[in-house]
């Protein structure tokens, strides 16, 4: 029986990438909302992040926290720059968008207890499908771009040689 060799370096950097979501972006996002509508001393109101939380284009595109689509363009930019091929780099971010949104419902479920109405609630609004297709966007614009960077960087070094 013959062993072939594990090449973990690109499940290394799917791993790296799902880990950098969930803590970061993900820890931002819970960091710049309260778990709970708070009254400060000024009277003003500050929003609990509820639906917010699964419908993530609201979180993207607020000038408050849109530093989370920052983050999440970093991170997918990032992961997809250490990709040696430009198609698993695509992939990859693809991939990506899933992930997210499990962790957006977990977090959600983390939050206010389990609800399993949130599929229900996820995908009979529109508001679901606009968050899917900003993922897929920025995930795609993201991939692509690094992946330009990284086939412009392998070209200079092969004229560079």
């Amino acid at each position: 029986m013959k062993f072939s060799k594990i090449h973990l370096g690109r499940q290394g950097n799917f791993i790296l990438g799902l880990l950098l979501l969930y803590f970061v972006l993900f820890g931002y996002i819970a960091n710049a909302y309260p778990r709970y509508i708070d009254v400060d001393l000024n009277k003003t109101v500050q929003s609990a992040i509820g639906l917010k939380l699964i419908f993530l284009y609201q979180i993207f595109f607020n000038i408050r926290t849109f530093w989370s689509f920052i983050i999440l363009f970093a991170i997918i930019f990032f992961v997809a720059l250490r990709e040696p091929f430009y198609e698993y780099a695509i992939r990859n971010s693809i991939w990506y968008i899933p992930a997210i949104l499990i962790m957006s419902w977990i977090w959600y479920w983390i939050l206010y207890g389990f609800d399993p109405t949130v599929f229900y609630i996820y995908f009979i609004r529109v508001e679901g499908y606009i968050t899917i297709l900003t993922l897929l966007g920025t995930n795609l614009s993201a991939a692509i771009l690094a992946s330009v960077i990284n086939e412009k960087r392998k070209l200079m070094r092969e004229i560079e040689i």
